[in-house]
């Protein structure tokens, strides 16, 4: 097959979770097709945002510009200018896949998001009758965007609405964007995240008395340190196990953090009279071993989808404490793989991690059965969905 992803990233010098995902499926799919990825070209002067090293020489990546690359103008890409900026983008994604099919030859474009990555899908497979458009809705993308730039949501959800109905599939990364693709109208295969599970199984537990938390109780989360990762609400449940259950917890932060947010969540930290607790020590590879080392993983994201930093907490075997959501619903069972607490409260985060703490052999068990459901999400797995999806089309 000739499979092109399509997408608004700097891949490979980004390593979000749309990228991770990308990164383990082609390096799997080029072993039997051929992968080419359309991206922005790097406009950063450095690899602060992650850089993904030893892709297989065969997976062909073809970076596009856009305003961040025009002089003098970068500078100005922010607000509701990006948006703008991303539909640039889009067409010149379009411009520059037309260089690169063959009329005679079938191909499968992925649009990685379902507004302005579908976009170029859309406008591709209006001029070619031998291409497969799929758009992968790895997340809620209008939703998200309508969010970050006020007044764009009637826009981009036109947008996307548009480019849905005129795609061959639909993909979705979890039951929860299933169903809300379903409630607006449009029915997709679910296509998971991923974890190399043998390989994360080997990983041995990071050892804390490296950061001096030598017989400290350590909660860990994985991922990006943002707002919507619960980092707010775990800070204060932290609070609260200290002055409610005089339980001394230290909580361990692995993510990509910026300077701004590490001030201002340190600065949140020392308000709530937490600072010595709370440890954000940005990107790590290895989050899996971070997990195994610490006692409970909390899984706080507002994301959607199977997530991979629960996946990968999942293969920890470390008990979990987690929104009792959608998004952890359809990975964990409330009292028999994890403890689920309500949404964005954090006296009920910090009363669920206290259950744990007091109930270490009940929790051990959950820890073993999370284990045990993550198998489910072997990259073999989900590559095999992938090809399946493919081929039905």
């Amino acid at each position: 097959m000739k499979i092109f992803f399509i997408f608004d990233s700097t891949y490979p010098f980004y390593t979000g979770g749309i990228e991770t995902w990308i990164y383990n499926v082609c390096e799997r799919l080029i072993e039997k097709h051929e992968i080419t990825i359309f991206t922005v070209k790097n406009f950063r002067n450095n690899n602060s945002m992650g850089q993904f090293e030893n892709i297989n020489p065969k997976i062909q990546i073809i970076p596009v510009k856009n305003l961040n690359h025009v002089p003098g103008i970068r500078h100005l890409v922010h607000k509701h200018i990006a948006l703008f900026n991303s539909n640039i983008t889009a067409y010149s994604m379009y411009r520059e896949i037309k260089k690169h099919i063959d009329s005679e030859e079938t191909y499968f474009l992925i649009g990685l998001g379902t507004v302005f990555a579908a976009k170029t899908v859309r406008m591709i497979k209006k001029e070619y009758t031998n291409v497969k458009a799929i758009a992968s809705s790895r997340g809620l993308h209008p939703e998200a965007i309508a969010e970050e730039y006020p007044g764009s949501g009637p826009i981009v959800k036109n947008m996307e609405k548009k480019n849905l109905g005129k795609m061959d599939t639909v993909w979705s990364n979890g039951q929860d964007t299933q169903q809300a693709l379903r409630n607006k109208g449009f029915e997709s295969i679910v296509i998971k995240n991923g974890v190399d599970f043998d390989i994360l199984d080997r990983e041995e537990a990071f050892n804390y008395k490296s950061m001096g938390l030598e017989n400290e109780f350590i909660i860990v989360t994985i991922g990006t340190v943002a707002k919507w990762k619960g980092y707010f609400e775990i800070i204060k449940a932290v609070k609260i196990l200290k002055e409610r259950y005089n339980l001394i917890v230290h909580f361990v932060g692995i993510g990509k953090v910026n300077d701004r947010n590490r001030n201002k969540y340190e600065s949140f930290a020392n308000n709530a009279g937490v600072a010595e607790q709370v440890h954000l020590i940005g990107e790590h590879r290895n989050v899996v071993s971070y997990a195994k080392g610490a006692d409970i993983v909390v899984c706080a994201s507002g994301g959607g989808g199977y997530g991979m930093a629960a996946l990968e907490s999942m293969v920890s075997r470390t008990p979990i404490v987690a929104w009792n959501s959608p998004v952890y619903q359809q990975m964990l069972v409330d009292g028999e793989s994890a403890k689920l607490v309500k949404p964005w409260d954090e006296k009920a985060l910090a009363d669920g991690i206290y259950y744990m703490y007091r109930h270490k052999k009940e929790a051990k068990e959950w820890g073993e059965n999370a284990h045990r459901k993550a198998k489910e999400f072997d990259w073999s797995i989900v590559i095999e969905e992938i090809e399946e999806s493919l081929k039905s089309l």
